[in-house]
């Protein structure tokens, strides 16, 4: 009769075997900073939600929604252009359908680091960019009305920043589309 032998991994093998586990995830998990990259991810997901929304709105309601920019007061705003009287008016009164606030992102305010560093949005024959963007009430298309000529966007895009580290949230043309980078 042979002695039994204790059954197990010994502590050399367990410490090996942790090791490699180890090395395995600091190669397969990037090193980021997550609190800043969370916070930036989450202001540029409001921000094209709202441009969303205005596009949404402009299609459904068949009146033309925008959304405009501030650098100086830290803010984007939902807009709808009242068209009944002319000239038309810009009216602030665009609720989230979320919150049941007025669609209004104020960076300044929430204790937020994240910025508005710039925006831009460039319609066609038009010299310089924009601070805002509107959508056709017919179609969605983001335009511009000038002095009744109408002028389409070529590009448009909001660029949030915090600590180095950028989004920016397009406007399409031709289709409205709003996608964040």
């Amino acid at each position: 009769m042979r002695p039994q032998r204790a059954q197990g991994y010994s502590l050399i093998e367990l410490l090996l075997v942790i090791g490699v586990l180890g090395l395995i995830a600091a190669v397969a998990v990037p090193a980021f900073d997550g609190d800043n990259d969370i916070s930036l991810d989450r202001a540029a997901a409001d921000v094209a939600a709202a441009m969303r929304f205005a596009h949404a709105e402009a299609i459904r309601t068949g009146k033309p929604y925008g959304v405009i920019a501030s650098t100086s007061s830290q803010t984007v705003r939902v807009y709808r252009l009242n068209d009944d009287v002319n000239p038309p008016v810009v009216v602030y009164d665009v609720y989230n359908p979320l919150t049941k606030q007025l669609y209004d992102l104020n960076f300044g305010a929430d204790n937020s680091e994240v910025v508005i560093e710039n925006y831009y949005f460039k319609f066609q024959n038009v010299s310089s960019g924009l601070s805002f963007v509107g959508f056709s009430g017919e179609t969605g298309v983001p335009k511009y009305n000038d002095s009744g000529t109408i002028r389409m966007l070529e590009t448009g895009y909001i660029r949030l920043g915090l600590d180095g580290l950028t989004r920016t949230i397009s406007v399409a043309p031709m289709t409205g589309r709003v996608t964040v980078q």
